[in-house]
């Protein structure tokens, strides 16, 4: 049945492409005439316009039989074609969803099986708690409709770890737009971090630079202020945080975005949803961060 959805779905722009000619012989036929071809009104006392003759004219012909028996079909084939596109739109939305909904079970399943291979806890619902626990990060503030879902828990006596499906939505109509990203979270007590936002450097952002938009940049690491925004209410502590080691660190993974509490961050990459295969990954990733992290603690 689903794949059967997903062939009727594909089928729709080619529908659209059948639709529109259809729907412009539909109109052609069904028109009413002109007001310059309506007859003007006949009053009582004037003589009745005498019978129109169905014969052609002196001089006047038929088109072919052909040509009208063309026009004709088309004129039919419009109409069938508009009413059941009518019929098929309140079709399709249902079956989008339902498609949704079975792509969003298959994959909470399979995240769950790998998961239970990393030895991590596994909650498939929403979690509130969780969510207001990292409400203070911007990625969370973002939009409406916020879900924290498919959350995986772990780690060890020094850091907790949390990898989890976040969505929001931004937008209406038209430009509604829905957010989903895999989120990678871990807190430490060995984790004094000053608080920052790291995230993708955009074409906008340079122009929002020249308005005075704060960006942390370092002349001498060209290539990490070029790919990335720095922000942060303690500009002087977070420069000096982020030495050449840590600025190396970072300029070799382009398209990250990071935010940090005294002992919590936060790294996903905007829009971007790993898939299960991916997911190991991404659990060894949180630790690679955390150890980078905990390394420029050390150095001091």
């Amino acid at each position: 049945m689903v794949s059967g959805l997903k062939e009727s779905v594909g089928r729709l722009p080619w529908l659209v492409l059948l639709v529109m000619p259809c729907s412009a012989w539909a109109q052609q036929a069904m028109d009413p005439p002109a007001v310059g071809d309506v007859p003007p009104a006949v009053s009582g006392d004037a003589p009745a316009p005498p019978p129109v003759d169905d014969e052609p004219g002196e001089g006047e012909q038929l088109p072919p039989d052909g040509q009208r028996e063309a026009e004709e079909a088309a004129g039919v084939v419009g109409v069938c074609c508009c009413c059941g596109f009518s019929i098929l739109i309140p079709l399709l939305l249902p079956s989008i969803y339902l498609i949704r909904r079975v792509n969003d079970r298959k994959r909470t399943e399979a995240l769950s099986k790998v998961a239970l291979e990393l030895g991590l806890d596994f909650q498939p619902d929403e979690d509130q708690e969780l969510q207001s626990q990292f409400a203070e990060f911007a990625l969370m503030q973002k939009g409406r409709g916020r879900k924290l879902t498919n959350v995986c828990t772990g780690g060890t006596d020094e850091v907790r770890l949390w990898i989890f499906d976040y969505r929001f939505v931004t937008g209406y109509g038209k430009n509604r737009r829905v957010h989903r990203q895999t989120v990678t979270a871990m807190e430490s007590g060995q984790l004094r971090l000053p608080g920052f936002h790291l995230r993708p450097e955009e074409v906008i952002d340079r122009v929002s630079q020249m308005v005075g938009l704060r960006d942390i940049n370092f002349e001498q690491h060209l290539r990490f202020s070029s790919q990335f925004v720095l922000q942060s209410d303690g500009s002087d502590e977070t420069h000096e945080f982020f030495d050449n080691d840590l600025l190396d660190f970072f300029a070799d993974r382009p398209g990250i975005s990071i935010e940090t509490r005294p002992q919590l961050f936060i790294v996903y990459q905007s829009r971007k949803l790993a898939t299960p295969a991916d997911f190991r990954k991404v659990f060894e990733d949180g630790f690679t961060f955390f150890m980078a992290l905990r390394e420029r603690i050390k150095r001091g």
